[in-house]
Protein backbone atom coordinates (compact mmCIF):
# COMPACT_ATOMS: atom_id res chain seq x y z
CA UNK A 1 0.00 0.00 0.00
CA UNK A 2 1.62 3.38 -1.09
CA UNK A 3 -0.60 6.60 -0.37
CA UNK A 4 1.26 10.19 -0.77
CA UNK A 5 -0.03 13.48 -0.58
CA UNK A 6 -0.09 14.94 -4.14
CA UNK A 7 -0.54 18.46 -5.34
CA UNK A 8 -2.10 20.50 -8.32
CA UNK A 9 -0.88 20.21 -11.64
CA UNK A 10 1.71 23.33 -12.12
CA UNK A 11 3.21 22.88 -8.62
CA UNK A 12 5.44 20.76 -5.89
CA UNK A 13 4.31 18.78 -3.25
CA UNK A 14 7.35 20.69 -1.37
CA UNK A 15 5.71 24.10 -2.38
CA UNK A 16 2.21 23.40 -1.54
CA UNK A 17 3.00 21.53 1.75
CA UNK A 18 4.90 24.54 2.82
CA UNK A 19 2.10 26.94 1.80
CA UNK A 20 -0.70 24.44 3.24
CA UNK A 21 2.07 24.60 6.61
CA UNK A 22 2.51 28.25 6.47
CA UNK A 23 -1.30 28.96 6.37
CA UNK A 24 -2.22 26.61 9.18
CA UNK A 25 0.95 28.11 11.32
CA UNK A 26 -0.60 31.44 10.85
CA UNK A 27 -4.23 30.43 11.80
CA UNK A 28 -3.02 29.30 15.21
CA UNK A 29 -0.70 31.76 15.61
CA UNK A 30 -3.02 33.97 15.99
CA UNK A 31 -5.79 32.47 17.35
CA UNK A 32 -3.26 31.69 20.33
CA UNK A 33 -2.03 35.61 20.55
CA UNK A 34 -5.77 36.77 20.20
CA UNK A 35 -6.26 34.28 23.67
CA UNK A 36 -2.82 34.49 25.52
CA UNK A 37 -0.95 37.17 23.85
CA UNK A 38 2.25 37.80 22.36
CA UNK A 39 4.18 34.55 24.26
CA UNK A 40 1.49 31.97 22.47
CA UNK A 41 2.29 33.78 19.30
CA UNK A 42 6.28 33.25 19.71
CA UNK A 43 5.32 29.37 21.18
CA UNK A 44 3.41 28.58 18.14
CA UNK A 45 6.16 29.98 15.24
CA UNK A 46 8.81 27.75 17.29
CA UNK A 47 7.08 24.67 15.95
CA UNK A 48 8.56 25.91 12.31
CA UNK A 49 11.91 24.57 13.30
CA UNK A 50 11.96 21.71 10.51
CA UNK A 51 9.72 23.43 8.02
CA UNK A 52 10.95 22.08 4.91
CA UNK A 53 12.39 19.39 6.16
CA UNK A 54 11.96 15.79 5.75
CA UNK A 55 11.78 12.62 7.88
CA UNK A 56 12.00 9.57 7.11
CA UNK A 57 10.76 6.85 9.71
CA UNK A 58 10.78 3.24 9.82
CA UNK A 59 8.04 0.90 12.04
CA UNK A 60 6.11 4.52 11.64
CA UNK A 61 2.72 3.15 11.64
CA UNK A 62 2.33 3.08 15.54
CA UNK A 63 3.67 3.04 18.77
CA UNK A 64 7.31 4.88 19.00
CA UNK A 65 7.48 5.19 15.24
CA UNK A 66 4.14 7.31 15.00
CA UNK A 67 5.52 9.37 18.26
CA UNK A 68 8.13 9.97 16.61
CA UNK A 69 7.12 11.13 13.07
CA UNK A 70 4.24 12.99 15.26
CA UNK A 71 6.76 14.84 17.34
CA UNK A 72 8.77 15.87 13.84
CA UNK A 73 5.39 16.89 11.98
CA UNK A 74 4.85 18.79 14.93
CA UNK A 75 7.73 21.02 14.05
CA UNK A 76 7.10 21.35 10.67
CA UNK A 77 8.68 18.36 9.27
CA UNK A 78 7.48 16.14 6.20
CA UNK A 79 7.02 12.62 6.82
CA UNK A 80 7.29 9.53 5.20
CA UNK A 81 5.82 7.05 7.06
CA UNK A 82 7.67 3.12 6.26
CA UNK A 83 5.83 0.39 7.90
CA UNK A 84 5.45 -3.62 7.06
CA UNK A 85 1.47 -3.09 8.19
CA UNK A 86 1.69 -6.63 7.74
CA UNK A 87 1.74 -9.47 10.20
CA UNK A 88 4.75 -12.01 9.97
CA UNK A 89 3.34 -15.45 10.71
CA UNK A 90 6.27 -16.27 13.08
CA UNK A 91 6.02 -13.01 15.57
CA UNK A 92 3.79 -14.29 18.31
CA UNK A 93 1.98 -10.48 19.22
CA UNK A 94 0.29 -8.33 16.77
CA UNK A 95 1.93 -6.24 14.82
CA UNK A 96 0.88 -2.83 13.27
CA UNK A 97 -1.63 -3.36 10.36
CA UNK A 98 -2.65 -1.58 7.08
CA UNK A 99 -5.70 0.15 9.03
CA UNK A 100 -2.98 1.48 11.76
CA UNK A 101 -0.94 2.82 8.60
CA UNK A 102 -3.72 4.59 7.49
CA UNK A 103 -4.57 6.14 10.42
CA UNK A 104 -1.03 7.43 10.98
CA UNK A 105 -0.90 9.20 7.87
CA UNK A 106 -4.75 10.72 8.57
CA UNK A 107 -2.93 12.20 11.89
CA UNK A 108 0.12 13.42 10.11
CA UNK A 109 -1.90 14.80 7.28
CA UNK A 110 -4.16 16.43 10.21
CA UNK A 111 -0.92 18.43 10.92
CA UNK A 112 -0.61 20.30 8.11
CA UNK A 113 2.55 18.44 6.70
CA UNK A 114 3.24 16.36 3.78
CA UNK A 115 2.79 12.54 4.22
CA UNK A 116 3.87 9.67 2.30
CA UNK A 117 2.67 6.25 3.61
CA UNK A 118 4.47 3.59 2.04
CA UNK A 119 3.88 -0.02 3.32
CA UNK A 120 7.00 -2.41 3.01
CA UNK A 121 9.66 -4.50 5.01
CA UNK A 122 12.99 -3.27 6.38
CA UNK A 123 14.52 -6.92 5.44
CA UNK A 124 13.97 -5.26 2.19
CA UNK A 125 17.00 -3.10 1.30
CA UNK A 126 15.27 -2.19 -2.08
CA UNK A 127 11.95 -1.33 -0.55
CA UNK A 128 13.66 1.08 1.62
CA UNK A 129 15.83 2.41 -0.99
CA UNK A 130 12.47 3.14 -3.35
CA UNK A 131 11.04 4.72 -0.59
CA UNK A 132 13.79 7.31 0.46
CA UNK A 133 14.31 8.02 -3.56
CA UNK A 134 10.55 8.69 -3.27
CA UNK A 135 10.71 11.06 -0.48
CA UNK A 136 13.64 13.08 -1.92
CA UNK A 137 11.43 13.15 -5.27
CA UNK A 138 8.49 14.52 -3.79
CA UNK A 139 9.71 16.73 -0.90
CA UNK A 140 13.34 17.44 -2.29
CA UNK A 141 15.42 16.38 0.66
CA UNK A 142 15.71 13.39 3.04
CA UNK A 143 17.29 15.21 6.38
CA UNK A 144 15.98 12.72 9.13
CA UNK A 145 16.17 9.27 9.12
CA UNK A 146 14.41 7.50 12.37
CA UNK A 147 15.36 3.37 12.31
CA UNK A 148 12.33 2.05 14.75
CA UNK A 149 11.14 -0.96 13.16
CA UNK A 150 11.55 -3.65 15.12
CA UNK A 151 9.93 -6.80 17.01
CA UNK A 152 10.71 -9.03 20.21
CA UNK A 153 10.51 -12.57 21.26
CA UNK A 154 10.94 -13.86 25.30
CA UNK A 155 12.30 -16.73 26.68
CA UNK A 156 15.49 -18.29 27.87
CA UNK A 157 18.45 -17.98 25.47
CA UNK A 158 18.47 -22.21 24.61
CA UNK A 159 15.33 -22.02 23.38
CA UNK A 160 15.36 -19.61 20.23
CA UNK A 161 15.66 -21.66 17.19
CA UNK A 162 17.86 -20.63 13.98
CA UNK A 163 14.74 -19.07 12.31
CA UNK A 164 13.80 -17.30 15.19
CA UNK A 165 16.86 -16.00 15.95
CA UNK A 166 17.43 -14.85 12.42
CA UNK A 167 13.91 -13.51 12.11
CA UNK A 168 14.58 -11.12 14.82
CA UNK A 169 18.63 -10.11 13.67
CA UNK A 170 17.73 -9.83 10.05
CA UNK A 171 14.61 -7.19 11.29
CA UNK A 172 16.29 -5.07 14.37
CA UNK A 173 19.69 -4.85 13.52
CA UNK A 174 19.87 -5.82 9.48
CA UNK A 175 17.03 -4.01 8.96
CA UNK A 176 18.42 -1.13 10.43
CA UNK A 177 21.58 -1.40 8.64
CA UNK A 178 19.36 -1.03 5.61
CA UNK A 179 17.78 1.85 6.44
CA UNK A 180 21.67 3.83 7.38
CA UNK A 181 22.57 2.22 3.59
CA UNK A 182 19.49 3.85 1.97
CA UNK A 183 19.30 7.61 3.80
CA UNK A 184 23.49 7.58 3.77
CA UNK A 185 23.89 8.85 0.08
CA UNK A 186 21.37 11.47 0.29
CA UNK A 187 22.82 12.73 3.40
CA UNK A 188 26.51 13.13 1.65
CA UNK A 189 25.24 14.86 -0.81
CA UNK A 190 23.18 17.64 0.92
CA UNK A 191 26.21 17.28 3.30
CA UNK A 192 23.60 17.21 6.20
CA UNK A 193 21.55 14.87 7.95
CA UNK A 194 20.27 13.71 11.26
CA UNK A 195 20.27 9.69 12.07
CA UNK A 196 18.21 8.47 15.28
CA UNK A 197 18.97 4.63 15.88
CA UNK A 198 16.08 2.89 18.31
CA UNK A 199 17.83 0.62 20.81
CA UNK A 200 16.51 -0.50 24.48
CA UNK A 201 17.84 -0.25 27.67
CA UNK A 202 18.61 -3.72 26.97
CA UNK A 203 21.32 -2.63 24.17
CA UNK A 204 23.10 -1.24 27.41
CA UNK A 205 22.69 -4.21 29.82
CA UNK A 206 22.26 -7.93 29.38
CA UNK A 207 18.22 -9.74 29.61
CA UNK A 208 18.34 -13.44 30.04
CA UNK A 209 13.95 -12.73 29.21
CA UNK A 210 14.94 -11.26 25.90
CA UNK A 211 18.72 -12.58 25.39
CA UNK A 212 18.51 -12.27 21.23
CA UNK A 213 16.79 -9.18 21.28
CA UNK A 214 19.00 -7.95 23.79
CA UNK A 215 21.94 -8.80 21.27
CA UNK A 216 20.11 -7.04 18.47
CA UNK A 217 19.95 -4.23 20.34
CA UNK A 218 23.48 -3.97 21.69
CA UNK A 219 24.21 -4.29 17.88
CA UNK A 220 22.12 -1.15 17.02
CA UNK A 221 23.91 0.59 19.29
CA UNK A 222 27.38 -0.73 17.26
CA UNK A 223 25.89 0.93 14.20
CA UNK A 224 25.01 4.18 15.74
CA UNK A 225 28.66 4.63 16.82
CA UNK A 226 29.82 3.56 13.49
CA UNK A 227 28.22 5.50 11.14
CA UNK A 228 29.12 8.35 13.13
CA UNK A 229 32.46 8.07 13.03
CA UNK A 230 32.02 7.22 8.89
CA UNK A 231 29.65 10.57 8.28
CA UNK A 232 30.60 12.69 11.17
CA UNK A 233 32.99 14.72 8.09
CA UNK A 234 29.45 14.77 6.05
CA UNK A 235 28.16 17.03 8.43
CA UNK A 236 25.62 13.56 9.43
CA UNK A 237 25.06 12.98 13.03
CA UNK A 238 24.13 9.49 14.49
CA UNK A 239 22.98 8.69 17.75
CA UNK A 240 21.14 5.51 19.54
CA UNK A 241 18.13 5.79 22.04
CA UNK A 242 17.62 3.81 24.61
CA UNK A 243 13.84 3.29 26.03
CA UNK A 244 13.14 1.53 29.25
CA UNK A 245 9.49 0.16 29.60
CA UNK A 246 7.25 1.91 26.90
CA UNK A 247 3.51 1.43 26.78
CA UNK A 248 3.43 -0.16 22.77
CA UNK A 249 1.85 -3.35 21.43
CA UNK A 250 5.58 -4.65 21.53
CA UNK A 251 4.78 -4.66 25.54
CA UNK A 252 1.23 -4.64 26.12
CA UNK A 253 0.04 -8.21 24.71
CA UNK A 254 -0.69 -11.37 25.89
CA UNK A 255 2.36 -13.29 24.53
CA UNK A 256 4.41 -10.79 27.24
CA UNK A 257 2.24 -10.55 29.52
CA UNK A 258 1.92 -14.74 29.75
CA UNK A 259 5.74 -15.20 29.38
CA UNK A 260 7.40 -12.23 31.69
CA UNK A 261 7.12 -14.11 34.78
CA UNK A 262 7.91 -17.87 34.14
CA UNK A 263 4.67 -19.97 35.03
CA UNK A 264 2.44 -16.64 35.76
CA UNK A 265 -0.07 -14.65 33.75
CA UNK A 266 0.03 -11.06 34.40
CA UNK A 267 -2.09 -8.76 34.08
CA UNK A 268 -1.36 -5.23 32.11
CA UNK A 269 -1.46 -3.48 35.44
CA UNK A 270 0.90 -5.84 37.35
CA UNK A 271 2.88 -5.45 34.59
CA UNK A 272 3.17 -1.44 34.94
CA UNK A 273 3.40 -2.03 38.54
CA UNK A 274 6.66 -4.16 38.34
CA UNK A 275 7.80 -1.63 35.80
CA UNK A 276 7.57 1.04 38.49
CA UNK A 277 10.07 -1.06 40.90
CA UNK A 278 12.34 -0.79 37.61
CA UNK A 279 12.09 3.19 37.61
CA UNK A 280 13.92 5.15 39.70
CA UNK A 281 10.84 7.98 39.18
CA UNK A 282 7.45 7.03 39.90
CA UNK A 283 5.89 6.41 36.69
CA UNK A 284 5.33 2.74 34.99
CA UNK A 285 5.54 2.30 31.40
CA UNK A 286 5.51 5.42 29.42
CA UNK A 287 3.80 7.07 26.52
CA UNK A 288 5.70 6.51 23.15
CA UNK A 289 5.53 10.44 23.15
CA UNK A 290 8.18 10.91 25.95
CA UNK A 291 10.54 8.92 23.25
CA UNK A 292 9.26 11.04 20.45
CA UNK A 293 10.22 14.05 22.65
CA UNK A 294 13.78 12.89 22.54
CA UNK A 295 14.26 12.44 19.22
CA UNK A 296 13.23 15.39 18.16
CA UNK A 297 15.80 17.11 20.35
CA UNK A 298 18.35 14.90 18.69
CA UNK A 299 16.79 16.33 15.08
CA UNK A 300 17.27 19.98 16.61
CA UNK A 301 19.67 22.52 16.53
CA UNK A 302 20.16 22.40 20.21
CA UNK A 303 21.99 18.97 19.58
CA UNK A 304 24.10 20.02 16.95
CA UNK A 305 27.10 18.62 18.72
CA UNK A 306 26.02 15.24 20.08
CA UNK A 307 26.92 12.54 17.41
CA UNK A 308 27.81 8.86 18.67
CA UNK A 309 26.31 8.72 21.69
CA UNK A 310 23.69 6.81 23.24
CA UNK A 311 20.72 8.33 24.87
CA UNK A 312 19.23 6.63 27.81
CA UNK A 313 15.37 7.32 28.51
CA UNK A 314 15.54 5.26 31.35
CA UNK A 315 12.98 7.46 34.05
CA UNK A 316 15.79 7.22 36.15
CA UNK A 317 16.49 3.28 35.46
CA UNK A 318 20.06 4.18 34.11
CA UNK A 319 21.56 5.65 37.36
CA UNK A 320 22.03 2.28 38.22
CA UNK A 321 24.70 1.78 35.47
CA UNK A 322 28.44 2.29 35.35
CA UNK A 323 29.44 6.25 35.03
Amino acid sequence: MSNASHSPKGGSAKTDTMTRRSILTTAAGLGAAAVAGPAAAQAAQASDEFTGKTAFVTGGARGIGYACAEALARGGANIVLFDIAEQIPEVPYPLASEADLASAKSKIDALGVGCIAIQGDVRDGAAQQAAVDRALAEFGSLDFAIANAGITQIGPLASFTDAEMSLVLDINLKGVIKTVQAVTPAMQEQNSGRIVLMSSVTGRTGSPNFPIYSASKWGVIGIAKSTAMALGQSNVICNAVCPTLVHTGLLDNSYILSNIVPGQTLTFEQFNEAAKSRHMLPVGLYEPSRVGDCVRFLCSESSAMISGDVVDIGAGANAQFPA
